[in-house]
């Protein structure tokens, strides 16, 4: 549908009318006056004309001048295309994702689609990558975690950003050590700058806290508090004992404290299991509203009076030029 931004701009087009129907004006000046006028012309061999001259444009003058003032007040009205309406429906959910990269994540007890056993922290890298996709108008952000914690990006619906930094990620970048605590105590943090009503932190680790200045039980204490709602995901094999081994009753734990759910991702069906159970826990709540596409039209009209003003122009000059040919030839 065409629309125009400025309608009361295309009154202008009567500007023309209305400086036709106005009075002329005259500006009288002194003349001379010679009673011999008749010997004058006589004697200078001079033929008198009328005392005004107007030069009237020919026809394309005035059709040039008509498309061209024509051209400006149409592009003065700022006409606009506006599309179909358009449905848009955008969630109101921001989720915060911790991932640990302490020592412990180079253990190699993941097993990836082709059922080859990888790292842990590739194996966060494979869950996070589809868990993305299926994250359309989430906002997300990402948190990494060593020895200390660290705000990667905050909540943004750019996801191609954090693929990048989570591909940049790798084992022992924050430290060897597994600040858990501290990792909820940033998200909680961040998320007092938030204005959405569902919060939600991945907190993605094999759970064995180490170094944290903030208790993983005293923060998950804070983070129900503030409403929101921890989903740990244990990675890797949770029969490994030691330094690989997983601590789920501290996961379980974190997750009773803010009405979350613990899952244990070992290999990629545990992936599928896992986005299942966090779609149906956590139902996408979208705020729909409605757009009409628009392209701007306004410059058309004053690149067709451009082009025939150019166009005019070199057909005067070819015809001046052409005459001048003529000149020279009969001279």
């Amino acid at each position: 549908m065409l629309t125009f931004s400025y309608p009361l701009f295309g009154l202008l087009i009567l500007l023309p009318l209305v400086m036709f129907l106005c009075p002329k004006h005259f500006t009288p000046h002194a003349a001379l006056r010679f009673s011999h006028f008749d010997k004058l012309v006589e004697v200078t061999g001079s033929k008198p004309t009328s005392g005004a001259v107007v030069i009237s444009p020919i026809w394309w003058q005035r059709l040039l001048i008509t498309v061209t003032y024509l051209s400006l007040v149409i592009a003065a009205t700022k006409p606009v295309w506006l599309g179909e309406p358009v449905s848009i429906e955008k969630s109101g959910r921001e989720m915060m994702v911790a991932v640990d990269l302490s020592g412990s994540m180079e253990a190699r007890d993941f097993v990836d689609p082709d059922g080859i056993n990888v790292r842990r922290v590739d194996g966060v890298k494979l869950l996070l990558d589809d868990f993305l996709v299926q994250r359309e108008g989430d906002r997300i952000g990402l948190i990494a975690f060593g020895d200390d914690a660290y705000l990667q990006a905050p909540f943004t619906d750019d996801f191609s950003i954090i693929t990048q930094l989570l591909n940049e990620m790798d084992v022992r970048m924050a430290g060897a050590g597994t600040a858990l605590g501290d990792a909820i105590g940033v998200a909680v943090n961040h998320f007092e700058h938030s204005d959405s009503a569902n919060k939600v932190l991945i907190l993605m680790t094999d759970g064995r806290d180490t170094t944290s200045n903030y208790p993983p039980i005293d923060a998950a204490h804070f983070a129900g508090e503030h409403d929101i709602t921890i989903y740990p995901i244990a990675i890797g094999d949770a029969t490994n004992v030691g330094e690989d081994g997983i601590d789920l009753e501290m996961l379980e734990r974190i997750a009773n404290y803010t009405g979350g759910q613990v899952f244990e991702a070992l290999n990629g069906q545990d992936l599928v299991d896992v986005y299942k159970a966090l779609n149906e826990l956590e139902e996408t709540l979208f705020d729909s509203y409605t757009i009409r596409p628009k392209v701007e039209l306004y410059y058309w009209p004053l690149i067709v009076s451009l082009i025939l003003n150019l166009l005019l122009l070199v057909m005067a000059a070819l015809r001046r030029q052409s005459n001048k040919n003529k000149g020279d030839d009969n001279g």
